[in-house]
């Protein structure tokens, strides 16, 4: 798993009242397969209809150092180990001889981040996209030694391999993350000043291409969105498309023309929407680079198996290449 810090929640938000809302639904609701009672609770008082489009595990926060009995020794099991750490002259080996016989335990927060969207508008930033966590509380590892012996503090956090199975310790519950009204987030992107992000470029090719023309953005993706402090000390905010399913590219390289144009139908159908290749291509490389020459040079020999307006975002791509 992958341990994934508590950053603060964007400031972007549609309206304080369904903000209030939703930590207070997610504060008393226990999470259930397909978020049933949390979509039932939003819609009966008087908020947006939302759909789980992504749901992405595998990481964890650090939870609490607990002893033999599961009582707990210290509730912040990052800070106390930096502290234990820090005394052992941050030697592993040192650490590891040091606690090898102390029964000590460590849970670990594991999680699962949920995407849910609402459309409001046909354009492709046109929805609200609401973000909350499922956090479950797990007897993680024994603290002793581990061989090799960890090299960094943060490594004691991670599960030795071969041990058993973590164990819950509590049921999963809800931590509410942010809503965000994404066509006013990607409207402060726009007004940032620089270059222009790729995320505006990447919406604006959906809306253009038939991939828009058949469904909404927000059917297919959602925006992993981010805010860090540039070199000035400025606040910079910043998107990425994240696809709600993604199949596997199983292209032969170097094939051209009918052959080609067979793979990519192949790739769009199970993608579920036309030119979807295309943007997956551009976000997350799962189709590769390659193929736009090839297509490239299909069209430019006259090979008429893409629409227009898609041809033309290749062309436009092959003159000014762009990822994300």
């Amino acid at each position: 798993m992958t341990y994934v810090p508590l950053a603060p929640p964007a400031l972007t938000s549609p309206a304080p009242a369904l903000d209030d809302t939703l930590r207070y639904l997610c504060a008393t609701l226990t999470p259930l397969p397909g978020h049933a009672p949390l979509l039932d609770a939003v819609r009966s008082k008087g908020g947006p209809e939302l759909t789980v489009r992504l749901s992405r595990g595998g990481w964890y926060r650090p939870g609490r150092i607990v002893d033999a009995k599961r009582e707990t020794i210290a509730a912040d099991a990052l800070s106390w180990l930096e502290q234990q750490w820090s005394e052992c002259g941050e030697d592993g080996a040192a650490f590891a001889e040091a606690f090898a016989d102390s029964g000590l335990q460590v849970t670990l927060e594991q999680g699962i981040s949920h995407y849910l969207v609402c459309q409001t508008g046909s354009a492709a930033s046109d929805y609200l996209q609401l973000e909350i966590e499922e956090l479950q509380e797990v007897l993680s590892h024994p603290l002793g030694a581990r061989i090799p012996s960890a090299d960094a503090v943060e490594a004691l956090l991670d599960r030795p391999a071969g041990g058993p199975p973590p164990l819950p310790m509590s049921a999963p519950r809800y931590r509410f993350r942010r809503l965000t009204d994404i066509r006013d987030y990607i409207t402060r992107i726009d007004l940032q000043t620089g270059k222009p992000a790729p995320v505006l470029r990447f919406l604006r090719e959906w809306e253009e291409s038939s991939a828009g023309r058949q469904r909404h953005f927000s059917n297919h993706w959602v925006l992993a969105l981010s805010e860090h402090l540039d070199r000035y000390r400025q606040t910079r905010i910043g998107a990425v498309p994240v696809a709600a399913h993604a199949p596997q590219w199983s292209g032969t390289p170097g094939v051209r023309g009918t052959a080609l144009a067979q793979q990519l139908h192949d790739f769009d159908r199970h993608a579920g929407y036309a030119f979807a290749w295309y943007f997956h291509m551009v976000s997350a490389h799962r189709v590769p680079r390659s193929v736009a020459p090839e297509v490239f040079a299909d069209l430019d020999d006259g090979m008429a198996y893409l629409p227009e307006r898609d041809a033309g975002l290749i062309r436009d791509w092959m003159h000014d290449p762009y990822a994300l």
